[in-house]
């Protein structure tokens, strides 16, 4: 027997991929609302110094105390708004969104007065960042909607009347920069929400998609295990059987042949994995053996550059001993049978040619071995091609991956 020099690429079966746990559902869109709603607490947090600024122009103040009680109520309500946001981190609470408008509507109507009328859209206009809070609150917690109309009608009207009689153009961009905060929020609260819904989704999808593939190498692995007990039974042990029951003489091969497939049963009852994983060309040289001590008048020619994968090479290895086996039975006495094994970079092609007795193609129907072993290069993106002619003999041809695409 001659065979080609050894390849040096071995396969290692992958260990899966890891799989990164994802949030729950809903908890992307939690934590999006809670962000936002930190956000406007930070803000509120940031802002509150303002309230404080009046103080500085103490001699120009008409009632100081007022401006006093003003900074110390608008710390207080600033400390509250922050640690409900902590603790809820729900910005559409409405004891959180009315109750921040209701204050900023106080302090602008009663903060203000501190100053004298005409000095007021100087002095206390510190007051305006501070509410302008409560108009970006309404927009990220209300969105757009009639509910915000109120909030916002009321903090616009009640910076008017805290300015009143002393209009300027200022008071223009006042009331606008109440519009733009409330705009401003609510794009980035439906931009944001919008985003987290889509991550929800993309982790649905993700979800489904992780189960699906749990499913088919679940289904994957039982077809392989099926396909493995199914070449231990046919290929190792039901021709000992066969031989046997027919009454004929059990020869050293045939005795060999009987010792090596009761290990294998053994090892592969124990661990089905153990009968598998050897290198492409030993398990050709492996096929060869058993055949030739069965008596087959078998020459081989074996050239392996790379291994193919281990299931693939697996599958053509049971192929063969199937041909093989069909050889024996029906190709008559004393057939000489020439395999031609290659296996490269590019696919492997195996030629199994015998000088026996022939037959039909076209008139006999492939048995079960050949279905559930051609089936399994099949499956793998191979294929078997059997051409016979009665008295011409059989050639089979076995190819992975199929010619066209290989080409």
């Amino acid at each position: 027997m001659a065979t080609g020099g050894k390849g040096g690429r071995r396969d290692h079966p992958s260990t899966g991929p890891s799989v990164v746990p994802s949030a729950g559902p809903g908890q992307v869109t939690r934590h999006t609302e809670e962000r936002m709603a930190r956000m406007i607490a930070y803000t509120r947090a940031g802002t509150t110094p303002f309230v404080f600024i009046p103080l500085l122009g103490w001699d120009h103040l008409q009632y100081p105390v007022i401006s006093v009680l003003s900074a110390v109520a608008a710390a207080a309500e600033a400390t509250w708004f922050f640690r409900r946001v902590w603790r809820s981190g729900d910005l559409r609470d409405p004891l959180l969104i009315w109750g921040d408008v209701a204050f900023c509507v106080a302090v602008m109507l009663i903060g203000t007065r501190a100053a004298f009328p005409a000095d007021r859209n100087v002095i206390t206009t510190e007051f305006l960042p501070f509410s302008l809070v409560a108009s970006a609150a309404i927009g990220l917690g209300l969105g757009l909607g009639r509910k915000a109309v109120p909030g916002l009608v009321a903090l616009c009207t009640s910076w008017m009347i805290a300015l009143h009689p002393y209009f300027a153009l200022k008071l223009v961009s006042d009331l606008l920069g109440f519009l733009l905060w409330y705009c401003i929020a609510l794009l980035i609260g439906r931009e944001l929400r919008t985003l987290a819904e889509a991550n929800e989704r993309a982790q649905e999808a993700t979800r489904r998609a992780e189960r699906l593939l749990a499913e088919q190498e679940r289904l994957t692995m039982i077809t392989r295990h099926r396909e493995l007990t199914h070449r231990e039974i046919h290929d190792h042990l039901l021709p000992i059987v066969d031989h046997v029951a027919a009454g004929q003489l059990v020869d050293p091969g045939l005795a060999r042949a009987a010792r090596l497939g009761a290990h294998r049963a053994r090892r592969f009852i124990m661990d089905p994995r153990a009968v598998t994983g050897l290198p492409f060309e030993q398990l050709m040289e492996e096929v060869c053996d058993v055949y030739i001590d069965r008596g087959l008048a078998l020459t081989s020619v074996i050239l392996v550059d790379s291994d193919p994968p281990q299931e693939v090479g697996e599958a053509v290895a049971a192929a063969v001993r199937e041909a093989l086996t069909n050889v024996l039975k029906h190709a008559g006495e004393d057939v000489r049978v020439n395999l031609f094994v290659e296996s490269g970079a590019d696919g492997v092609e195996v030629v199994i040619r015998d000088r026996g007795r022939g037959f039909a193609a076209t008139a006999v129907r492939p048995g079960g071995g050949f279905l559930n072993t051609f089936a399994a290069v099949a499956r793998h993106n191979g294929e078997c091609l059997v051409t016979s002619e009665p008295g011409a003999g059989s050639r089979v041809t076995i190819r992975w991956p199929r010619e066209a695409d290989a080409e």
